[in-house]
């Protein structure tokens, strides 16, 4: 719609737009998050961190072969070559990112689904 400063407001039309509009289906923008516990990023950086510790120890000591047992959880690591402290550090900061942006619940669960991310 073009309006020039002698036309008329379209009145009706507004109001429909901004009141009587149906509102546009849910989506990932529209619906909430479910609340987290106030110590979930707390303790998400705290287990990451300790697994990444772990894997630096097993692989210094020589052990990390084939599924190796990682503290806190039943899940195996499996990983087949040298990794980097700075490829760690960037696998954590990608897991935390995706992490806040599809949070979940229950602080049990965050060394499970990091040793899977890192698997994958």
């Amino acid at each position: 719609i073009v309006l020039y400063p002698n036309d008329p407001l379209p009145d009706d039309g507004i109001i429909d737009v901004l009141i009587h509009r149906k509102p546009p289906p849910p989506n990932q923008s529209t619906q909430t998050q479910p609340l987290s516990s106030v110590d979930f990023l707390h303790e998400l950086d705290r287990q990451t961190q300790m697994i990444i510790i772990k894997i630096l120890e097993l692989q210094k000591q020589g052990l990390l072969t084939g599924k190796s047992a990682i503290p806190g959880t039943a899940e195996r690591l499996t990983i087949h070559s040298d990794v980097t402290m700075a490829e760690l550090r960037r696998l954590r900061h990608q897991f935390i990112t995706y992490t806040k942006m599809h949070p979940f619940e229950g602080v049990e669960k965050i060394s499970t689904l990091f040793v899977q991310y890192l698997n994958n």
